[in-house]
């Protein structure tokens, strides 16, 4: 959830507030009720202002799924998209345009990204056609893939589970930082999902991890071990490997609230409407 656009001054002064209502709440209750609050769900400890950041959240939340609640059987009727907070209703996170190099492969990938279908003029050559192809972002592998959704549950609440952490979707991938440093990344290959880490593949050499090292790929560059996520065991030797890269940025284990990240399955038209699954044109060789 965004809270970017309020000022610290603002949450510092919404928590004055908060401390003294719930302080006098705790005296008449008699108890402490810090951690009672229909807000609490959503606090992160090690943020300043934990708890006005926690209510806001809530504000938010809340206001998205009043207003998903009320736009979603209208639009579904009509057969049109609905508004903006529906799409983060259902990823939770706003999508960014921060990773270009990443997801952009050539022209296509550039007029694709931006939700153009190419239109050739010209006509085909002999032997070829032009047939539509569809460029799926991450997010729609993840609402299309019960699986991942699973895995892609439990390993980023382990990655989020260190101090500082900070998550934020792009197009092709999922990248987590520590202030400006991408630590981790995750992406989904075919039905695969994958972490990548700040780690040097080269430490891991005749150990029992497995990996792939994806030192030579410019888009990787930051992020170049490489491990597929196929199973429990799998993520299990993942977190190993977290709790390696967390010495190694010096990142304190300080956990976090354990969030559910699977979403409903949704088709592909919807996901399109959405702007989630791109279409383009691709020049291809006519099947015998």
């Amino acid at each position: 959830m965004n809270i970017s656009g309020v000022s610290q001054e603002e949450f510092a002064r919404m928590q004055r507030v908060i401390d003294v209502d719930k302080w006098l709440a705790s005296e008449a209750a008699g108890r402490d009720l810090c951690g009672t609050m229909d807000w609490c769900g959503l606090c992160v400890k090690a943020e300043t202002h934990p708890c006005a950041k926690a209510k806001f959240r809530k504000q938010l939340q809340d206001a998205l799924a009043e207003a998903t609640a009320e736009a979603a059987p209208d639009a579904q009727a009509a057969g049109t998209e609905g508004p903006d907070a529906e799409v983060s209703a259902i990823l939770g996170e706003e999508l960014a345009e921060e990773c270009a190099a990443e997801d952009l492969a050539g022209e296509r990938g550039a007029a694709a990204q931006n939700g153009q279908v190419l239109q050739d003029a010209r006509p085909a050559p002999d032997g070829y056609e032009y047939v539509t192809r569809f460029r799926r972002s991450f997010a729609s592998k993840i609402i299309q893939n019960e699986t991942a959704q699973d895995l892609y549950t439990e390993i980023k609440n382990a990655v989020l589970s260190y101090g500082g952490v900070k998550s934020r979707l792009c197009v092709g991938s999922e990248n987590f930082r520590i202030g400006r440093q991408k630590i981790a990344k995750l992406a989904v290959a075919g039905k695969t999902l994958m972490l990548y880490l700040a780690l040097d593949p080269k430490q891991f050499e005749d150990t029992a991890y497995r990996f792939e090292d994806m030192s030579d790929k410019r888009s990787h560059a930051a992020t170049p071990l490489r491990v597929r996520l196929t199973s429990r065991r799998a993520v299990r030797k993942a977190k190993e490997l977290l709790d390696i890269l967390a010495r190694k940025f010096g990142l304190s284990p300080v956990g976090c609230i354990y969030t559910d990240f699977h979403y409903a399955y949704r088709s592909d038209e919807y996901l399109i409407g959405k702007g989630l699954i791109k279409p383009y044109r691709a020049l291809v060789k006519k099947k015998n």
